[in-house]
């Protein structure tokens, strides 16, 4: 039944709502229009009332990529508020990712004062209150969130935050957008209806047809080389453990993503991240929760093959341009299609087939094993190198780290080389933006260690990336707030993705190529990195020296465990990236 809670006004009925819906975070960025909730949470907290606690973010992008970070962690959506169009726009791409990465966020921005000179508590007495007005605030963002509104009253106050935490998370999941006049805000109110949460959360997702997974099922039954290839499905807990028994019994090759931890890197049946080198010969391909289930520039499965899309939405309505081929189409929860699917492949499973299933699996057991001894090998080919190689970055983090530690993923063109040599095992310990806007893994971290403060958080990332995610901003926060994790830049001291989308194109006789000139493209020289970490009381050190790079980390997460952010800014050659390698 609904109840109703004492309030003085209209802040202070947005803040109960929000202890309605669990909210244990506000990452916040303040103006001359968040003032009202602020001093709702100074009132509350005077007087020993519940509320959620705010993590102020010194830029508006680390809000939300915080956010986002504790969203992978726990499913549930937080609060990010800012201060109106400006502070919008500040989010930048941060909200694509959320967008992109399908991650439930109540996204809030103060909206200019409607009225003056009518005695209204909260209208307008600044000169920028004009200024930041805009004719379609929401219009900044539309296209990248699930829903807008802006709060006009007090009346449905109730119902409209009620929304919001609804459709944001509904999967598949997402970022929504409410703008709050400080006049509503400021609106004196006796008390809030307070909705039975309950009965406005998230609908159930859907279950696969069943005659489509006994399709499904027997076309994979004979296949002579099924591919499964994932996208994001590891962020249901429980799913990596389910393609584990539908792999096995189909005696199947995996191909998996570093969006999540979605299968073992370790199982006899991982083949990387990298489709391309299996397509040509796959004649079934599974696709279970793929943006993007290839590049037809790189690499495509053959005519003939037959092709299963399992997802939420195997069409991606969200994507204006997805062409992709498909013979059976599924829209299901594919951590409820996998375990059916799976009982649809043991029903139909005859002698001659499990036996056909158990000889391919003893096959790839032999390739898997071959496969990852030479990624070991070279990577120790290369310890000695100077700038040190990537490769061998990655095996001595893969050295230094245990396989609890949750690793953020973001350094792009040598992302390769983390899914090669950086085993996952464990569900929830690997995850990436799932957009294309940088800088995320800063305002992630933090996120994710206030989801898990008893968990290593170690975040990859490049240098440019590094620079984008606002380190000031977020190894600040990390302090403050008691958050620390360890950051890991692949300094290459070059923007690499745009070099080799060059290279890509125009080939060999491009003057960029054969001059060395590449404009725009050169981080030289560089900035000093581990100076800007500890400028904000972070632990700091560069490393040039293969040899120096163990004990470095071991420091670097020493000093974690003793409360400090850390920062190690790794010279890293710069090699060609196996992305645009398997292109050409």
């Amino acid at each position: 039944m609904e109840k109703k809670l004492p309030v003085d006004d209209a802040a202070e009925a947005f803040v109960e709502l929000l202890n309605a819906n669990n909210v244990e975070y506000i990452f916040l960025n303040p103006g001359t229009d968040t003032f009202p909730i602020q001093e709702a949470l100074s009132k509350f907290k005077a007087r020993d009332r519940r509320a959620p606690e705010v993590i102020l973010s010194l830029h508006e992008s680390v809000a939300m990529a915080a956010a986002h970070g504790y969203f992978m962690l726990t499913g549930r959506p937080q609060v990010v508020l800012v201060h109106v169009d400006v502070g919008t726009q500040q989010v930048g791409g941060a909200l694509h990712n959320a967008q992109r990465g399908r991650i439930g966020i109540v996204f809030c921005a103060g909206r200019a004062p409607l009225t003056f000179e009518q005695g209204r508590r909260g209208e307008r007495f600044l000169y920028i209150h004009w200024q930041q007005e805009q004719l379609d605030q929401a219009g900044v963002v539309r296209g990248y969130v699930k829903w807008a509104y802006e709060l006009e009253t007090t009346a449905n106050m109730h119902q409209v935050v009620q929304r919001a935490f609804q459709i944001a998370s509904a999967q598949p999941c997402g970022p929504v957008y409410l703008t709050l006049p400080t006049e509503v805000l400021m609106e004196k109110m006796e008390s809030i209806p307070i909705p039975e949460v309950v009965r406005h959360t998230a609908p159930a997702t859907p279950q696969a047809d069943p005659a489509l997974l006994g399709e499904a099922a027997a076309m994979l039954l004979q296949a002579e080389m099924p591919l499964i290839i994932t996208g994001d499905p590891g962020r249901h807990p429980q799913f990596a453990a389910q393609l584990v028994e539908l792999a096995e019994a189909l005696g199947a090759r995996v191909v998996t993503s570093q969006l999540r931890m979605n299968f073992p890197t370790t199982h006899p049946l991982c083949a990387g991240g990298n489709p391309n080198p299996y397509l040509k010969e796959a004649d079934v391909l599974l696709f279970i929760d793929c943006d993007v289930p290839y590049v037809p520039a790189q690499a495509r499965p053959r005519p003939e093959a037959r092709l299963i899309h399992i997802s939420l939405d195997p069409i991606r309505r969200d994507l204006p341009m997805w062409v992709f081929p498909g013979d059976i189409l599924i829209t299901a929860d594919s951590s409820k299609a996998i375990p059916a699917l799976t009982q649809a492949v043991r029903e139909k499973m005859t002698p001659e087939t499990q036996a056909r299933c158990q000889a391919r699996f003893r096959k790839l057991e032999r390739e898997h094993q071959q496969l990852r001894e030479k990624w070991r090998l070279q990577a120790m080919r290369r310890a000695d190198d100077k700038p040190i190689s990537p490769e061998y970055l990655c095996h001595c983090i893969a050295e230094a780290i245990d396989q609890d530690t949750i690793l953020l993923d973001e350094t792009v063109t040598n992302t390769p080389f983390v899914s090669q040599l950086i085993p996952r095992t464990k569900p929830g310990t690997l995850f990436s933006s799932g957009g294309t806007s940088l800088g995320w893994g800063l305002g992630a971290a933090l996120g994710a260690k206030l989801a898990a403060p008893e968990r290593m958080v170690v975040s990859l990332m490049g240098d440019g990336s590094f620079v984008f995610g606002c380190p000031t901003a977020s190894l600040w926060a990390a302090s403050a707030y008691r958050a620390p994790f360890l950051v890991i830049i692949f300094n290459n001291a070059q923007y690499q993705a745009p070099k080799e989308a060059l290279r890509r194109a125009y080939g060999q006789a491009s003057f960029s190529v054969k001059t060395g000139r590449w404009v725009g493209m050169d981080i030289t020289p560089p900035p000093d990195y581990a100076l800007v970490a500890q400028a904000c009381r972070a632990h700091g050190q560069t490393v040039t020296e293969p040899s120096a790079l163990p004990s470095a980390l071991k420091t670097a997460l020493e000093q974690v465990r003793q409360g400090r952010p850390a920062v190690l800014d790794v010279h890293i050659a710069s090699s060609r990236s196996p992305l645009f390698l398997a292109a050409d």
